[in-house]
């Protein structure tokens, strides 16, 4: 066979479907992970019907097995960025330190399906209460988050202590061995496996190097400056999504209270808020540091009116329980970690659908290529188009 030839799909992935042999639905990802300190079943979270993606990948098990070859005790590591628990459920460290409310959720459920110690969670937003001499991170997709992460890492460390890190070939950048040197000390980068590669750090006597805060840029829509953390959407700039639908805000009606969800650092609820296109503004996201951002901005343009903010930290509106909202303002993310996936807007579509009053309005911007006209319709009475650029496309729905 010409080896540039495309095989068809693979039947270990793809099944046909009954009377339909042009048509794939995928098998779901075994459950079943194999680690050095037992089997484990886990699942990912958010979990689609038919799950084609394990909760785990080929950085999770080096990680996993360097700590076993390193004989560390239980209870005596930090594990930092983990995804979907894999590694918190099978070290059961000190802490988790994330970032994330959806790892959050899949952390729960899968130590519910693996009995054993809890583990607690602390928040990017703030630092570990205890870090211990051997420290287990994911690298980040952020370059600026993981400096963040290090410098307080160096700080905390006492010399002699080890940070191993691993990630995805594919998704990992050359400068990750450079940051451990800069940050944490010599620094070994180990031989590639399954497409993933370990690196491993000793801390040595340096004082720690300041890390990545906050950045701040001028957005124009709303003549003012802003802020983000470094785990922010769009930290440094203002999206092309989200400066489309900031021109669509002049023609809504003002409303009670306004949601912006996915609200990176609160960029369409604040424009919004200063066009008095609402009294109360909920902002929400899964990212502690976004909603943190969004605090700080609000705090900074509107510091008399903090009484009309309250901030949701969690997965989309799943737990959500405020009373139904008039108006939601949506840039949804199209990324499920490093996974270009629609699934995540698809679902926070549907909450929307759940929380809307009445009548109530999502206004949502997304990328072109990403057809979310029949998800809309499914959820909603009144469904067109607002506006359209090379890029990105502004839908208006409406609950019936």
């Amino acid at each position: 066979m010409n080896r540039h030839a495309y095989p068809g799909p693979d039947p270990s992935v793809f099944r046909l479907r009954p009377g339909d042999p042009l048509r794939y639905r995928p098998v779901a990802a075994d459950s079943l992970c194999h680690t050095p300190f037992g089997e484990l079943r886990l699942h990912r979270y958010p979990a689609r019907r038919d799950e084609p993606l394990q909760a785990w990948c080929a950085a999770d098990l080096l990680l996993l097995d360097e700590v076993h070859r390193l004989h560390v005790p239980p209870r005596q590591t930090l594990v930092v960025n983990d995804e979907h628990g894999a590694l918190s459920v099978a070290l059961r460290p000190l802490a988790l330190w994330t970032d994330s409310a959806l790892t959050r959720h899949a952390l729960r459920r899968n130590l519910e399906e693996n009995p054993g110690p809890d583990v607690p969670v602390t928040w990017s937003t703030a630092e570990p209460q205890t870090i211990p001499a051997l420290v287990v991170l994911r690298i980040p997709k952020q370059l600026p988050y993981l400096e963040y992460q290090l410098a307080i890492l160096a700080r905390r460390l006492q010399p002699g202590s080890t940070v191993i890190a691993a990630g995805m070939d594919k998704h990992l950048s050359p400068r990750v061995a450079e940051l451990l040197e800069q940050y944490i000390g010599p620094t070994l980068r180990h031989r590639g496996q399954r497409k993933a590669r370990l690196f491993s750090a000793s801390r040595d006597q340096r004082a720690a190097a300041p890390g990545a805060t906050l950045s701040r840029y001028y957005c124009d829509p709303l003549a003012a400056e802003l802020q983000a953390l470094p785990n922010c959407f769009s930290r440094d700039r203002l999206d092309g999504g989200s400066r489309l639908l900031l021109a669509q805000l002049r023609g809504i009606e003002p409303v009670s209270t306004l949601l912006d969800l996915a609200c990176g650092n609160g960029v369409l609820g604040l424009a919004a808020f200063g066009m008095g296109l609402a009294q109360e503004l909920v902002f929400a996201d899964e990212s502690a540091m976004a909603v943190a951002s969004a605090r700080l901005n609000a705090s900074a343009l509107f510091p008399s009116d903090s009484g009309a903010f309250s901030y949701w930290h969690g997965d989309g509106l799943a737990d959500y329980a405020g009373p139904p909202l008039p108006l939601i303002l949506l840039n949804p993310p199209f990324h499920l970690n490093h996974a270009v996936d629609d699934y995540a807007g698809r679902r926070l579509l549907e909450h929307c659908a759940r929380h809307l009053r009445p009548g109530g309005h999502l206004y949502v911007v997304a990328n072109q290529h990403l057809d979310y006209g029949p998800t809309l319709r499914r959820h909603f009475t009144r469904v067109e188009k607002l506006a359209r650029d090379r890029r990105f496309v502004v839908w208006r729905a409406q609950r019936g």
